[in-house]
């Protein structure tokens, strides 16, 4: 499989070494383009790299199937803990996410846009953690897959091979549509972007609400302060909100508000559709990866989910003095998590940015000790670490470039459980995300060597 995959990215470097244009001013360009097409982290260009990341067609198909029957699982997983008072405690649910959890959103999918994130290599496909809060960065690789089209080499490289590419901002307004239909909603609704001002990834919203309104779907932005609800109305000003696409992370959101706010309260009435709805919660919290793979759960799950959990998802435990189960065999987790240091890594149950997260190997015996502490204190779960594989990226600098070993996560982008497309990350580190400083590249699906 990985043939096709080495031969191209051999080309390509070979191409960037060839090609006298990549000046200072090249990657100016790139640079002003990105600001100009809003590919941004606050004031950060994100594209970093002048490949894109490049899987085949057989590895994106088997991270597609894997993702969508892990997805699967997870939306099982949602439909049991709101039936079960007990699985909520497990998950680490708070009382004000349990009882907005519990509220019928008006529509079928607990995670109606979602993302994996994950670690490809050969063969193998890992997922470490299940974004189910209005992921980020959709229209990201898409734009940066256009920038890099303006460099010569991607356009003798794209002669040499044939190219797939995705649209999940295209994706994502047809699914708000769908979704707000099966909630009962008639005709065009007027879409309100949801989330604190003045947010690094506000550019994103612009981009969103440029490409919203551009296919005739009165969109705007705004956040929670700016909300009003009367007579049955969900209202930003004199704009009357029929879809909330809600950014706002929910955990920070309830800590704000209570039942008094008027998101809440038009929720609750069913008058406003919202997405994802409080109940993505469930699949968000990183806890939702012990219930994939425990033992005592697997009859929830159809054969073709349950061999997807065993090949892709990590085991996973909710840090506690306690037994539980691996492999099979009953063990002391505590015992287990301090016996076996260099194996794990320490992650928040429920937090983004890297915050937080100690991997064993990285850790002396004593650092070690300190984590686990902190992990009983707060709310943490315990999982599998990965055996990670960098990969050199051509990484550029404002006056040159040169080949850096870059760790690379491939994170699907999942649309009421069907993928299409993929963040792609790069990092120096093995904390792989946009905001403890990493960056991006595009992404493209190689389909074939064409004939020359």
């Amino acid at each position: 499989m990985q043939r096709l995959r080495e031969t191209a990215i051999a080309e390509y470097h070979e191409l960037l070494a060839a090609d006298q244009t990549l000046t200072p001013a090249t990657f100016q360009k790139l640079r002003s383009g990105m600001r100009k097409k809003r590919l941004l982290y606050g004031d950060r260009p994100i594209g970093i790299a002048l490949r894109p990341h490049l899987l085949e067609h057989k590895q994106f198909r088997a991270l597609t199937l894997s993702a969508e029957r892990v997805a699967s699982a997870l939306e099982k997983i949602a439909a049991a803990v709101v039936q079960d008072r007990k699985l909520m405690d497990e998950l680490g649910l708070t009382k004000a996410e349990r009882k907005m959890a519990l509220v019928d959103p008006g529509f079928s999918t607990a995670g109606v846009t979602t993302r994996l994130d994950a670690f490809v290599h050969g063969d193998e496909i890992k997922f470490v953690e299940s974004n189910a809060e209005n992921p980020s960065s959709l229209p990201d690789q898409e734009e940066l897959n256009r920038l890099l089209f303006e460099l010569p080499v991607m356009e003798s490289f794209a002669k040499r091979y044939r190219l797939r590419q995705f649209s999940p901002v295209k994706r994502l307004l047809e699914t708000l549509l769908n979704t707000y239909r099966e909630w009962r909603g008639t005709g065009v609704p007027n879409i309100a972007i949801l989330d604190w001002k003045n947010l690094p990834t506000s550019s994103e919203f612009v981009f969103l609400q440029e490409h919203f309104t551009g296919q005739d779907v009165p969109t705007i932005i705004c956040s929670p302060d700016d909300l009003e609800y009367k007579n049955g109305q969900l209202r930003c000003g004199a704009f009357r909100i029929d879809l909330v696409y809600k950014r706002v992370i929910i955990h920070e959101f309830l800590a704000r508000y209570d039942d008094t706010h008027p998101l809440i309260r038009a929720y609750a009435n069913h008058d406003v559709c919202l997405v994802n709805p409080f109940r993505c919660k469930i699949m968000h919290k990183k806890a939702v990866f012990e219930m994939l793979t425990d033992e005592q759960r697997q009859d929830w799950f159809t054969s073709s989910e349950k061999e997807a959990i065993d090949r892709t998802v990590p085991w996973t435990r909710r840090v506690s003095d306690r037994n539980t189960t691996r492999k099979g065999e009953t063990i002391n987790l505590l015992e287990f998590i301090r016996g076996h240091r260099s194996r794990l890594v320490l992650k928040p149950n429920d937090d983004y940015g890297g915050h937080g997260v100690h991997f064993g190997a990285q850790l002396d015996e004593s650092e070690w000790e300190s984590a686990i502490e902190r992990a009983l204190s707060a709310d943490y779960i315990v999982q599998d670490a990965l055996d990670l594989h960098p990969e050199l990226f051509p990484v550029f600098s404002e006056t040159d470039w040169n080949l850096q070993p870059m760790f690379v996560d491939t994170n699907p982008f999942l649309f009421r459980g069907k993928v299409c497309g993929a963040m792609v990350r790069l990092s120096a580190t093995p904390i792989v995300n946009v905001t403890s400083g990493g960056g991006e590249t595009g992404f493209f699906v190689l389909q074939e060597h064409r004939k020359s």
